[in-house]
């Protein structure tokens, strides 16, 4: 019988068990290349940020304004 079992194992050798993929081992995705603007184009639209994130701050403001205005006073 111990002949049988070592035949058995010579013919199917037991699978070595993989450890498990990390993430950082996994292969990254090829970066996209970035389309071609113009420097004033991107001068444009950096503008254009600034003007909406000063008005959204105006805004944040007033909201600030009257929150402040509906308060209670602290006794």
């Amino acid at each position: 019988m111990g002949r049988n079992a070592a035949e058995k194992q010579a013919a199917y050798p037991l699978p070595v068990p993989r450890r498990p993929e990390r993430p950082e081992e996994r292969r990254w995705p090829s970066p996209t290349p970035l389309p071609f603007t113009q420097p004033e184009d991107v001068s444009r639209l950096l503008k254009q940020i600034l003007d909406k994130i000063d008005a959204i701050e105006k805004r944040l403001g007033n909201i600030e304004k009257m929150f402040v205005e509906r308060q209670p006073p602290l006794r």
